[in-house]
């Protein structure tokens, strides 16, 4: 079952809907790369543009023989389903079944985008942020397997 704890402190400002991304309470460069290196590092998946008007962001996408979930586990119909948004940045828009979306909701993570089926979550703050985070992207990665929790 998927499950995470919820964030500290108040929720950064966000911009949108197109570009949709996080204003404040930017994560430290570090973190920002370490997260990219392990979203990178996950089997199956490769690295293309990505569909959505963000060019400058950094997409995965994942091989067919990977992932079998359903179309929505993907953005625009495409083998994409998660971006980190550039440094200035430094939040991501990934897909979430739908129980999954709600509890990053309602924990504080993230918010749904407002006119496509993805996530937007905020980028970590700190070591025990991104634990989180990748907790979350580890759920979408499932998703887009046809393995997630629910």
């Amino acid at each position: 079952m998927f499950d995470i704890p919820d964030r500290d402190g108040p929720a950064p400002r966000t911009r949108g809907p197109i570009p949709h991304g996080q204003l404040n309470q930017i994560a430290p460069t570090t973190l920002q790369e370490e997260l990219w290196q392990r979203m990178r590092s996950l089997a199956g998946v490769y690295l293309a543009p990505t569909h959505v008007p963000y060019p400058e962001a950094r997409a995965i996408h994942l091989a067919p023989e990977f992932g079998t979930g359903p179309d929505d586990a993907f953005i625009k119909h495409s083998r994409e389903f998660a971006h980190l948004h550039p440094q200035q940045d430094g939040s991501l828009h990934l897909t979430l079944p739908p129980i999954a979306k709600k509890l990053v909701t309602e924990a504080g993570w993230g918010v749904p985008h407002p006119i496509q089926n993805t996530q937007l979550v905020y980028g970590p703050r700190d070591r025990e942020e991104i634990e989180v985070v990748w907790r979350v992207v580890l759920e979408s990665y499932s998703y887009a397997r046809g393995r997630h929790s629910e």
